[in-house]
């Protein structure tokens, strides 16, 4: 074999011993959402993205691709280079920017003004892309905000 090969194979197995520790799924949460610039056809956040680790192995990772649905339909996207580790049962917060549409804006404002909603049903979904070409690991995470008295209710 190949002396490239070898070194290959083995940086292979390497990177995925690491993975293979990750056995619980990251949980996910929204810490914060705030308003950067709001134009007629596009909106743009600023999210700040919780990360907890349940497993016995840290998360490095060098990107990060990060979907949010509002009321079972896509609301807003994005994507960072940004990189950092996830310690081992541990958290780390993650500021990304996303980036809406008129039409899903549009499309909550409508939700919105049937009436009888109490509140909104959310479901983040994304991964984390491990250094090199390794992969990436998936997140998801879901839940709903209540408006009444009673406060909001964590998902999943």
């Amino acid at each position: 074999m190949k002396p490239a090969v070898v070194v290959l194979a083995c940086a292979l197995m390497m990177s995925a011993c690491a993975a293979w520790r990750i056995r619980e799924p990251l949980s996910v949460t929204i810490a914060d959402i705030t308003p950067l610039q709001m134009t007629v056809l596009e909106q743009r956040y600023a999210v700040k993205v919780r990360l907890l680790n349940p497993n016995d192995a840290e998360i490095a990772f060098d990107g990060v691709a990060f979907d949010l649905e509002v009321n079972g339909k896509p609301f807003a996207k994005g994507v960072s280079n940004q990189g950092g580790v996830v310690p081992r049962f541990g958290e780390a917060l993650i500021d990304l920017q996303v980036v809406s549409g008129l039409q899903h804006i549009l499309r909550q404002i409508a939700e919105l003004q049937k009436g009888d909603r109490t509140g909104v049903s959310y479901r983040v979904k994304g991964q984390l892309h491990l250094p090199g070409a390794f992969g990436s690991i998936p997140f998801h995470s879901s839940g709903e905000l209540n408006f009444s008295a009673g406060g909001g209710k964590p998902g999943s």
